[in-house]
């Protein structure tokens, strides 16, 4: 005889322990503070968002929206084409976080 097993219930999670919500970097507004979570991008944008030093864990600072957008990332300031900013997901962070999150194939 075989019987149904219910699957344990999903943990309920709190508000301030819910995961950050990823956004695209094209979508933040001027001044906001980001942490870079996700790029999508492949070959030659990736190797170009990367030489320009947005890279997954990086912490940005979106300085003017639009087309092209400036960010500020390891103290320069970078413009990036809206096409190419909406290959990146960044999860919002306070302005004075200075939390550091290492690079994987950092030397």
């Amino acid at each position: 005889m075989i019987t149904a097993v219910e699957p344990p219930p999903k943990p309920v999670l709190r508000a301030s322990e819910a995961p950050p919500q990823m956004v695209l970097l094209s979508s933040l507004a001027a001044g906001s503070h980001a942490r870079v979570a996700h790029v999508s991008a492949h070959s030659d944008d990736l190797r170009r968002l990367q030489a320009l030093g947005v890279c997954v864990g990086r912490r940005v600072q979106l300085i003017k929206a639009g087309d092209p957008l400036i960010i500020s990332v390891v103290g320069a300031r970078v413009g990036l084409s809206a096409r190419l900013a909406a290959e990146v997901c960044v999860v919002a962070v306070a302005a004075e976080d200075s939390t550091f999150v290492p690079l994987a194939n950092a030397s």
